[in-house]
């Protein structure tokens, strides 16, 4: 065991100072009998020592730095002064690690003059009073941080995250927004979603993951009016099928419902793909499809009582996912179920206080799912009030705000163009064929025409809707010329003059009652069957122009070339139709049939309830 002795301090007496201790026994007398006759003295050799102990020794406390240097470190939180002097980064050890050093018994230590500093195993009876005279910190200079407090230093930020944090687009064209919305392209997100390793944990069995892959890689294109090769975009990848794999199966009865949905409208347009002529083979999937789709979102709206749930803004975004799925999938297999499922979505976007108060909240710088989901029902309802000559559910007012509303706040032309490069049209026709829509219902309800000029013999409950009629008349003329202002995509100018010409046709026919060798009616039917030519041999495939080939169809006269024609084109959909297309054209010949036996009185609509065959038609 090494000897230890214990230094005189200042307010001890000689005598004490030289009393031994078992503890620490002096080797070496005479040294210490001339230190206890000089005390000042002394303190001022043990003060220089440890000056030179502190210069040597390591750093225990301090700063990784300082420690892999081996100098003494202040100690001086965050940034040491020997670091910031010497301008290197300052290392603190995590604070378990710190605590353990703190802890941790120093070993002996020898000073230069042989003087011996230790701790024993026993606390001495009387501590050294060495501890006590602390060295007067150094402080900290006006540059040093205080702890916890970090200053942003300038230029930390770049100039257009500051400039354009609201989420808008930069003078160069590019866009802002989230992380997450630039991470994945939109060329790879189908393949990514395809990966088995990815489907298995939502589509537990083989043939659902075959199902899926086929949805994601052929079925998404046939229910879209046209994508761009050059900036590919298709919201059926990108906003509603992600929706599908926020849950897992069994976890939440929408997400459940939302996936079965999914599965129905790939399941039907692989069956056509394999075999055309089975549509009893799609009916089976509809039908199974729809029931199990309806009790799941029973669950998500009531609890086993039967009461009412207060529905999260998650769980509505997944019911009117899975509501608009199943619909497409009736729609696609030309069943009838497509106007129940309709009517049952209309209902509940009613109970929720109509469209506009649902997208109050919905996020204006990109199309979120509310938003997608609002425009695709709204613009089916107005396609199936073709079919039904209702009135429109959604778009009930002329030029409804929420609709146009994207226009303000779009930063590309993926939100405001998303009715374009979904149904081929722009949103001002949606608006007019909603309102055609309308007046036929009217007039249809009031069993009345409409003359075409305003007579003074007009009853006055007709004047509100002459007046009305009249105005979209107008409308129609100048169409053209407001089209040639209007930087539109070929192929939405292409579905903007058919179904102008078609509404033209509607409102002469349903309204004025004007017969079908009218100059008008035919000129517009046959404008349809050439715009309808021209745009299969541009594009190849003419998705969401089957009413304006079907109206103009039904006022085609008997032995007219034009018919031919007008069946081939709804046969010439192919690897992008479904059994609707077919069901179309089914439809136009039994129409010619029971018109050309009883000539101009059978209408079209009354022909289809006849017959029974009410499809929802694109």
């Amino acid at each position: 065991m090494s000897p230890t002795s214990y230094t005189l301090t200042p307010g001890e007496s000689s005598n004490s100072a030289s009393t031994s201790s078992p503890y620490s026994p002096n080797p070496n007398p005479h040294k210490d009998s001339h230190n206890h006759s000089h005390p000042i003295l002394h303190l001022h050799q043990a003060q220089s020592q440890s000056q030179i102990t502190d210069k040597s020794q390591r750093s225990r406390d301090g700063c990784l730095t300082c420690r892999s240097r081996k100098v003494k470190c202040n100690e001086e939180r965050p940034i040491c002064d020997k670091c910031r002097i010497k301008s290197r980064e300052c290392l603190w050890p995590s604070g378990d690690e710190s605590e353990r050093r703190r802890n941790k018994k120093r070993r002996s230590t020898n000073t230069p003059d042989g003087i011996s500093m230790s701790t024993p195993n026993k606390k001495p009876s009387q501590p050294s009073r060495l501890s006590s005279i602390e060295l007067k910190p150094i402080l900290p200079s006006s540059t040093s941080l205080h702890p916890g407090i970090v200053h942003i230093p300038p230029n930390f930020l770049p100039p257009d995250a500051l400039k354009n944090k609201n989420g808008t687009g930069n003078a160069d064209g590019t866009l802002n927004g989230d992380l997450v919305d630039w991470l994945v392209p939109d060329k790879a997100r189908a393949g990514l979603m395809m990966d088995p390793s990815f489907l298995e944990p939502y589509f537990p069995t083989v043939d659902e993951r075959l199902v899926i892959r086929h949805y994601l890689s052929k079925t998404v294109h046939i229910i879209i009016a046209f994508e761009s090769n050059h900036r590919p975009w298709n919201p059926w990848i990108t906003v509603h099928a992600p929706l599908a794999f926020k849950h897992l199966p069994g976890t939440n009865p929408a997400a459940d419902a939302l996936r079965s949905a999914i599965l129905a409208v790939g399941g039907v347009h692989l069956t056509y793909s394999t075999n055309p002529n089975d549509q009893a083979a799609a009916w089976r999937i509809t039908k199974s499809a729809k029931v199990k789709v309806l009790n799941l979102i029973r669950q998500t709206l009531e609890d086993k009582d039967g009461k009412p749930k207060v529905l999260e803004k998650e769980n509505i975004e997944l019911v009117l996912a899975a509501l608009l799925s199943c619909t497409i999938a009736s729609s696609l297999a030309a069943d009838d179920s497509w106007h129940h499922l309709l009517s049952s979505v209309l209902s509940l976007i009613d109970q929720l206080g109509g469209a506009q108060n649902i997208l109050q909240d919905a996020p204006r710088d990109r199309l979120s799912p509310y938003r997608f989901f609002m425009e695709q029902l709204a613009i089916r309802d107005v396609f199936g009030c073709m079919t039904t000559e209702l009135a429109p559910s959604i778009l009930q007012d002329a030029f409804t705000p929420w609709f146009f509303e994207a226009e303000s706040w779009s930063r590309s032309d993926f939100e405001w163009e998303s009715v374009e490069r979904m149904f081929g049209i722009s949103r001002g026709m949606v608006d007019m064929i909603s309102r055609a829509c309308n007046l036929i219902a009217s007039v249809r309800a009031l069993n009345r025409h409409l003359p075409e000029l305003a007579l003074p013999t007009l009853d006055p409950s007709l004047a509100s809707l002459h007046k009305a009629s009249s105005e979209l008349m107008s409308e129609l003329k100048i169409w053209d010329e407001a089209e040639n202002f209007t930087p539109l995509h070929p192929r939405t100018q292409y579905g903007n003059h058919s179904y102008k010409h078609a509404i033209r046709i509607r409102m002469l026919r349903k309204v004025y009652n004007i017969p079908s060798d009218d100059q008008r009616v035919v000129s517009s039917s046959q404008a349809i069957i050439e715009l309808a030519g021209e745009m299969l041999a541009l594009y190849g495939k003419i998705t969401w122009l089957t009413w304006p080939i079907l109206i103009a169809g039904f006022e085609i006269p008997p032995s007219h070339p034009s018919r031919r024609t007008a069946l081939d084109m709804l046969g010439a959909f192919g690897p992008h139709a479904c059994f609707d297309n077919r069901a179309a054209a089914r439809m136009l010949s039994d129409y010619w049939m029971w018109h050309d036996m009883d000539g101009d009185h059978a209408t079209s609509w009354e022909v289809a309830r006849t017959l029974n065959q009410r499809p929802f038609l694109d």
